[in-house]
């Protein structure tokens, strides 16, 4: 057992009952599904229009506050998988459970990976185990139990939704700054043509409103149309 990495170093993960996982993967399912909704609205809707107060109210309701509670869920659930001498054991803030080797049947992958990727852990007895497990990347609990329980464990390496998992899961990961330069920074360009656009239309000149109503109205508007802009083009992405 100690050339098996996962012994040494626990795997981080989320275990959940049927009924939270269930309510997470909604939420997440909602959070996500309702971008491009939000975006066909966005481009349909034009007797009346979808404004930048009712888009920023339908952001909130339909994609932030399900995303933040989606959040909330798995954060509750956050857990530690790690392999002992003797079996596969879980530990979470209010849960410590340990299956023996000699119980476990097979791993099945979520086929819908919702909330995220994960296993669900099959018993010799025919009943699944209570808990579900999440983890970004199912590869090394499922390596590790294979070098153990064999082919029984070794299946779930080859399912497409594993693999997918394992290939995001060792890809550069985004930072803060990446999303900020997509959608913020980026979307000064596009904002500059159409503020240009309003203010020629609506006052005459690239500096109309600034004559006529000040600095403080002037940079209003310009980051107006750059907050509209930005939340289209995160729309848009979400295609």
């Amino acid at each position: 057992m100690a050339d098996l990495k996962l012994a040494a170093d626990p795997l981080p993960a989320r275990v959940y009952s049927r009924g939270w996982r269930v309510a997470a993967a909604l939420l997440v399912a909602v959070s996500r599904g309702s971008l491009p909704l939000l975006l066909a609205a966005v481009v349909l809707a034009t007797d009346p229009p979808i404004d930048l107060p009712i888009l920023l109210q339908l952001v909130a309701v339909m994609v932030l506050a399900p995303a933040l509670l989606g959040w909330l869920i798995q954060r509750s659930a956050e857990a530690r998988v790690e392999l002992s001498d003797t079996g596969l054991v879980v530990r979470r803030a209010d849960l410590r459970m340990e299956v023996p080797y000699d119980a476990l049947a097979r791993l099945a992958p979520w086929a819908v990976a919702l909330p995220g990727p994960g296993l669900t852990v099959w018993l010799r007895s025919g009943r699944r185990l209570r808990y579900a497990i999440q983890t970004d990347d199912p590869v090394p609990l499922a390596a590790a139990l294979t070098a153990i329980v064999g082919d029984a464990a070794g299946q779930a390496l080859h399912h497409p939704s594993v693999i997918y998992a394992h290939a995001a899961a060792t890809a550069p990961p985004w930072r803060w700054y990446h999303y900020l330069w997509k959608f913020v920074l980026f979307a000064l360009a596009p904002t500059v043509v159409l503020f240009n656009a309003h203010q020629y239309i609506a006052y005459g000149g690239t500096l109309g409103e600034y004559y006529m109503f000040g600095a403080a109205a002037y940079a209003c508007t310009f980051a107006l149309y750059w907050l509209t802009v930005t939340i289209h083009l995160a729309l848009f992405a979400s295609l």
